[in-house]
């Protein structure tokens, strides 16, 4: 059953990519209903349909050998291939009522067979272990009541992997959809022997979008009403075998050994915590609402881990540091990556869709999700440093494109073979579903460890967090985040903005520049960009408490707004890296804090200058 559930995953993304490159194709909505899928025999098989049947046949190519098709009925391809042409509406009915498979529709509709077999391939590419192709050839109308089951044609009396999803465009039912794969060639045979005698009988077996991991309770992350409030949590101990002194955190003791299950539920509140911070950070970061529903945490080995992970994903590697070594890893689908990414460069709605579409991980994508991995990395660090005696530490090192069904579960290869504690959660910015966030942190970490050997008991899975004295309680499910307000608006139209989490430094500044007779106005690093650079702004200062990574995503978010104006990037403890990172994300001139009137009016000469020159 195993083999089969994996295999279902796969052809459930088939099935996502299918309808969206066919949508694409044709230029109308395309949609495929949930889909069914069970192992049949080819009598089976021509036992359902009912009239006239387009079968367009597919032969695998690589690793795998064998003989596939793609059955529809014949109006529906019809229907389908007619549109692609852009028949007129009056002609099309004509067509349809006629049943005319005419040479261009036909030719039509290999076209969209063509691309089902193209988002085939490359699901598999991206999920299955071995390299296989599926490539369409001939097509044909059957009669499925005068198919000779006995016979090799049109397709050989084997068993076969099928799965069956209605189909819709621009609203109109059509009839089902039919992918028809071996059996024998993806692992499926046996199975398929044996539940053939009573397989006509049985009722198909559905997959529900969602149904790739086992059904577990989804709770709302509760944002903390501020930053301090939300780190009064009691500070997690690890576990020591023998420990003869109380921990130094007031009413919080450090678990033993025995005691895994507390330990799992202190742990399960600090990650349920960094997902409601790092919600906060990262819109802050990108302008928009990004929220982190999370999902159960569990533990799980390397290959538990593949098995559920998806498709193609972007691993960011983070090292571990502190009192722990080791690495830990996100995981993000590939979609997730390009989208977070190009909405931080503030790429325009239509290029952010195609390159999402396309799965367009560039150079500049690639950076700019970076910035928010730093991000996520910093807030999981600032929880981890006062909330767990260990002080663990995350810091992301690499990002790479990995294919997890193509990683050995049983080696050390890409990263180690060991007990994980895997935190996941469903990603959503702005009410867009962006799919799965997935946080691997090594068990030992955590001391966390025991639970693989003792198996997670039903008792410990379903502890109950309850805030810790200091948390805030819970309150009904999370409103929609304010949106930010624009702080110190003045009378006049500003020529000087100032973005900054220092407001004590950034005051000092202003104060100097008010002096030297420009009008500032102060923003914070969460106000909106775009609305407030105005052709008036003749320069911008970015004043960072550190030269951090918020700070330079301000900065990418600046200096892509579009408009040229100086951008001075103000913080202490400048280093060459620093200086050198600060360049590359907009800024024209560094000013090193606190600064002096002399410093600033230097600032302001030389880069207006610059700018009339």
């Amino acid at each position: 059953m195993k083999a089969r559930e994996r295999f279902d995953k796969i052809l459930l993304s088939c099935h996502e990519r299918i309808q969206d490159e066919v949508s694409a194709l044709i230029g109308k909505p395309f949609k495929l209903g949930e889909p069914e899928f069970r192992q049949v025999s080819k009598e089976e098989l021509f036992s359902e349909p009912s009239g006239k049947q387009v079968l367009a046949h597919i032969r695998l190519e690589g690793d795998l050998q064998g003989h596939a098709c793609v059955l529809v009925g014949i109006k529906d391809a019809i229907h389908i291939g007619g549109t692609l042409i852009m028949l007129p509406e009056s002609e099309l009915e004509v067509v349809l009522a006629e049943q005319q498979y005419s040479e261009e529709v036909r030719d039509s509709y290999g076209e969209v067979a063509n691309i089902i077999c193209g988002a085939a391939t490359v699901t598999l590419e991206e999920q299955y272990p071995k390299n296989v192709r599926l490539v369409r050839s001939e097509q044909e109308i059957v009669v499925p009541v005068k198919v000779e089951i006995e016979s090799d044609q049109p397709i050989p009396d084997i068993p076969y992997y099928l799965m069956t999803a209605p189909m819709q465009m621009e609203g109109h039912d059509m009839g089902p959809f039919r992918l028809v794969l071996p059996a024998a060639p993806f692992g499926l045979a046996d199975q398929a022997a044996t539940a053939a005698p009573n397989s006509a009988k049985a009722p198909a077996a559905t997959v529900q979008r969602g149904d790739a991991a086992p059904a577990e309770p989804v709770g709302v992350v509760e944002r903390p009403s501020s930053v301090e409030t939300s780190e009064e949590v009691g500070v997690l101990e690890r576990p020591v075998e023998e420990q003869a002194e109380p921990a130094s955190s007031p009413g919080v003791r450090a678990p033993r050994r025995h005691d895994v299950a507390r330990q799992k539920e202190l742990v399960d509140h600090l990650l349920e915590n960094g997902m409601a911070r790092m919600g906060e950070e990262v819109s802050a970061l990108l302008g928009g609402t990004l929220t982190v529903v999370p999902e159960k945490n569990r533990v799980v080995t390397k290959g538990d881990f593949l098995d559920q992970a998806g498709g193609r994903q972007i691993m960011t590697r983070m090292e571990i540091r502190g009192e722990n070594q080791g690495e830990a890893y996100l995981f993000v689908d590939v979609k997730t990556a390009v989208y977070l990414g190009g909405t931080l460069i503030m790429l325009p709605e239509g290029e952010l869709e195609e390159t999402v579409r396309n799965e367009d991980f560039g150079d500049d994508a690639h950076d700019a999700y970076g910035e928010v991995t730093n991000i996520i990395a910093g807030v999981y660090t600032a929880l981890f440093e006062k909330q767990y005696a260990g002080k663990i530490g995350l810091v992301k090192v690499s990002m790479e494109q990995v294919v997890p069904v193509k990683i050995d579960p049983d080696s050390d290869e890409v990263f180690a073979n060991q007990a994980y504690y895997l935190s996941p959660g469903q990603i959503q910015y702005n009410g867009r579903d962006l799919g799965r966030f997935q946080l691997l942190i090594p068990a030992s970490a955590l001391a966390l460890e025991d639970l693989l050997l003792t198996g997670e008991t039903a008792a410990s899975a379903e502890v109950k967090v309850e805030p810790t004295v200091g948390t805030p309680a819970a309150t009904p499910a999370a409103a929609p985040v304010e949106p930010s307000r624009l702080r110190e608006k003045p009378e006049e139209s500003p020529d000087i903005l100032l973005f900054t989490d220092d407001d004590g430094e950034a005051g000092r500044i202003a104060e100097t520049l008010t002096t030297l007779g420009y009008i500032c106005r102060r923003l914070h690093f969460k106000d909106p960009v775009h609305s407030v650079l105005t052709p008036r702004i003749r320069m911008v200062f970015l004043v960072m408490r550190e030269a951090s990574e918020q700070g330079f995503g301000m900065a990418i978010k600046i200096s892509s707004a579009g408009l040229p104006v100086p951008l001075v990037a103000a913080g202490p403890a400048w280093t060459r890296t620093l200086v050198l990172k600060a360049v590359k994300y907009g800024a024209c001139d560094i000013l090193v804090t606190p600064a002096s009137p002399e410093d600033i009016r230097e600032k302001i000469e030389v880069n207006l200058v610059r700018k009339a020159a």
